[in-house]
């Protein structure tokens, strides 16, 4: 034990320990992207304040590399600090969060010049907290809004409810309700209202909250251009079919759809004011704007567009927990035709190891965001298709597919009931979104 083979692509001559062979690779992946950069005169990474904010785009290999130094580097120190200082000082890493949070609410990198430190006399002028000089990362959080936001929404959100996670499941254990997770024990809300609602009533951190999201899904691997590209809908637009966008925000996907299926309708649904807070017109083409409808809708009621070819989730399913996602579901079918498509575009777990080590840990982390805010989860295939049976028996599960570089899967089923079940109607359950008075949050959360 404590030996193992020399991974592939590192140099050296037989057995060594782990710990050598670690390092090893990491410093052959370095080398690899480090020669990449170099190649093709792009920008190397750096902690100054003017290195880039983000990796440049690089060949799947190249990415491979990087992505495996990620990991490696992170096995390694635990190899280095050994079980017990591992565990001891893992504990503590919410600290790092803590420091982000103080130094994003108290807006202390925007009291720092982008092109030179402060002195701490002067910094104290303006805060009675203390900073020097500015990072990359720092200058980032300075000048990104988006994030700012999500620096804020984790840091002072997601982190106290985290926090209470543990009392949330043994208060209730079968952590299925929308108003009993660590969320609602952080801000005493337990059996009163879900996230959503909170934050429907406060339209500030609803804000914050949407600007969050738009700094997560524009990042690696959550690209709207992954859907877009490589999903075929040539058969719908070429019928000049419809495609409904099911808690779809102010309808960015279904814009970009729409400029490349030329044909094709599209429906977008969401909360009515979150509808009425969408950019008019919502796109500054014509020809789009004359094929996307924005629609005030709440997927805990019957689906009121009728006949539509496609029926499209993205980020939704995710937010709910397993009634409550059957529920979703089953309101479909009065409106369904022979045929029509249901697509969830969500993560879908994959087996323990099988994934890229980094994209592994970031949607197994987003698992256990689902569980903190609302009691949801990410799914793996057959949790995926246990939904729809549930549903009803008139969906044909057609699996799950997922473009490379995406950390997001396209799962589809297609709506064709024998002819006896035609009478099959929705199932409706009291609408969490019920009662909300101020400006709601989108739909789409996640």
């Amino acid at each position: 034990m404590g030996k193992f083979q020399i991974p592939s692509g590192v140099n050296g001559d037989g057995d060594v320990s782990r710990l050598v062979a670690l390092a090893r690779r990491i410093s052959a992946d370095a080398d690899k992207v480090d020669a990449y950069l170099r190649e093709n005169n792009l920008p190397q990474p750096g902690f100054e304040v003017d290195a880039p904010g983000d990796f440049p785009s690089l060949p799947a290999d190249v990415q491979q590399s990087r992505q495996q130094i990620v990991h490696d580097a992170l096995e390694l120190g635990r190899l280095a600090r050994g079980p017990r200082e591992t565990v001891r000082w893992g504990v503590w890493n919410y600290l790092d969060t803590l420091s982000i949070q103080i130094i994003n609410s108290f807006g202390i990198a925007n009291m720092v010049p982008i092109e030179q430190p402060i002195l701490l006399s002067e910094l104290q002028t303006k805060s009675a907290l203390r900073l020097i000089a500015h990072t990359a990362a720092s200058r980032l959080l300075a000048e990104d809004k988006a994030l700012q936001d999500w620096a804020g929404f984790v840091s002072e959100d997601v982190f106290p409810a985290g926090a209470n996670v543990l009392k949330s499941l043994r208060s209730y254990p079968e952590a299925t309700s929308l108003t009993t997770t660590g969320f609602n024990f952080a801000f005493n809300t337990v059996n009163e209202e879900p996230m959503f609602v909170t934050f429907g009533k406060d339209p500030v951190r609803a804000k914050r909250m949407a600007g969050a999201m738009a700094s997560l899904t524009g990042g690696e691997g959550y690209e709207v251009s992954h859907f877009v590209d490589n999903y075929d809908l040539s058969d719908v637009d070429n019928a000049g079919g419809t495609l409904v966008d099911i808690g779809g925000s102010h309808g960015f996907v279904s814009v970009d759809l729409a400029k490349k299926w030329k044909n094709m309708t599209f429906v977008v649904q969401d909360l009515p004011k979150t509808v009425e807070s969408a950019p008019k017109p919502i796109s500054d083409d014509a020809s789009i704007t004359q094929r996307v409808q924005l629609q005030a809708h709440d997927f805990f009621h019957e689906q009121p567009v009728k006949g539509a070819d496609v029926y499209y989730f993205r980020w939704i399913i995710h937010n709910y927990s397993t009634p409550y996602a059957i529920n979703i579901i089953k309101n479909l079918i009065p409106a369904l035709k022979p045929g029509a498509r249901i697509i969830i575009n969500d993560h879908c777990l994959r087996e323990p190891g099988s994934e890229k080590p980094w994209d592994e840990k970031v949607i197994r982390g987003m698992d256990l965001i689902m569980l903190t805010l609302l009691n949801a989860q990410e799914r793996d295939e057959e949790q995926f298709k246990e939904l729809f049976r549930a549903a009803h028996e008139g969906f044909v599960f057609k699996g799950v597919s997922r473009s490379p570089g995406c950390r997001m899967s396209v799962v589809e089923a297609v709506w064709d009931p024998k002819p006896e079940e035609w009478d099959s109607q929705g199932s409706e359950l009291r609408s969490p979104f019920s009662g909300i008075k101020t400006p709601a949050p989108s739909l789409q959360y996640f």
